[in-house]
C-alpha cells in the first residue's frame, strides 16, 4: 500500500503496545491470586515438576497457562480444581485446592 510509515516507527508503535498490554496482563493475573478455579489439564512438565492447565479464560494459542505442582497423579484432559497461589506477566501458578487447604 502507498503512504506507509516508517518500519522503525511502526517498531516503537508495536512495543509501546506490547509493553502495555504486558502491564495490563500482570495485574489481571495478579488480582487471579487466591482465587479457586477449575482448571483442565493439558500435561505435565517433567523438568518442572508440574502440570500445565487452562482455565475457561484461557483461549488455546493466545493466552496463558496454569502451572500447578502437585503429588497427585492428573491425566490430560482432567479437571482439578486449583487455588491460585501465584502469578507472572501471563502465566497463573497454583496448587490442587485438597492439597492447598491441607496445607494451611
Amino acid at each position: 500500500m502507498e503512504d506507509q510509515i516508517d518500519e522503525e516507527v511502526k517498531k516503537q508503535r508495536r512495543d509501546a503496545i506490547m509493553e502495555l498490554q504486558q502491564e495490563i496482563s500482570f495485574d489481571f493475573e495478579a488480582d487471579c491470586v487466591g482465587e479457586k478455579l477449575l482448571v483442565m489439564i493439558e500435561g505435565y512438565l517433567p523438568d518442572e515438576h508440574a502440570y500445565v492447565g487452562r482455565t475457561y479464560m484461557d483461549a488455546p494459542g493466545i493466552d496463558g497457562y496454569i502451572f500447578i505442582k502437585s503429588g497427585e497423579a492428573l491425566m490430560s484432559g482432567d479437571f482439578a480444581e486449583a487455588v491460585v497461589t501465584g502469578s507472572d506477566e501471563y502465566d497463573l501458578i497454583g496448587e490442587l485446592y485438597e492439597e492447598h487447604e491441607s496445607a494451611e
